[in-house]
C-alpha cells in the first residue's frame, strides 16, 4: 500500500523534529520557564505554532493577530547563529504571505546585537519577577 503524500509529508516533519527537537529544547531550557518541550509540541500539534527546521538549527514561529497588527512572532530559535539568520529571509517571506504586517522576535538581549543588522529596531524590554 503506497503512502499518500499527506502520510508522507507528516512522517517527514516528524523526522525533522526528531532531529531539531533538542534545540527547541535548549531555547526553552534559558527561557523564563513560560512553556515545556510538550507544551510546544501541543501548540504545534494545534498548529498554533509553526516548526522550521534548518541544517543546523530550528525556530518556532506563531501569528498573533492584535488590534492593529498581524504579526509573525519568532517564539525561540537554537542552533547555528548564522543558518538561523539566513532563515529569517523565509520567515519574512511566509509573514507576507499570511498578510502579516511585522515580525518580531523573543529571546535574550543578545539578540538586540544581532537583529539590529537585519533592520530590526529594540521595541521594548520585558522585566518577570516570579511570585512564588
Amino acid at each position: 500500500m503506497e503512502q499518500s503524500a499527506v502520510e508522507g509529508a507528516a512522517v517527514t516533519a516528524l523526522s525533522e523534529w526528531a532531529r531539531c527537537r533538542h534545540w527547541i529544547q535548549a531555547a526553552i531550557d534559558i527561557s523564563l520557564g513560560f512553556e515545556t518541550i510538550e507544551d510546544v509540541e501541543q501548540l504545534l500539534a494545534d498548529r498554533t505554532y509553526q516548526f522550521w527546521a534548518g541544517k543546523r538549527s530550528a525556530a518556532i514561529t506563531e501569528i498573533v493577530q492584535f488590534k492593529r497588527a498581524k504579526v509573525l512572532i519568532v517564539r525561540m530559535a537554537g542552533g547555528n547563529l548564522n543558518e538561523l539568520i539566513e532563515m529569517e529571509k523565509s520567515f519574512c517571506q511566509f509573514a507576507c504571505a499570511m498578510g502579516c504586517t511585522k515580525i518580531m522576535g523573543e529571546g535574550r538581549r543578545g539578540w538586540e546585537r544581532v537583529s539590529e543588522h537585519m533592520g530590526y529596531r529594540f521595541g521594548y524590554v520585558v522585566a518577570v519577577k516570579d511570585l512564588r
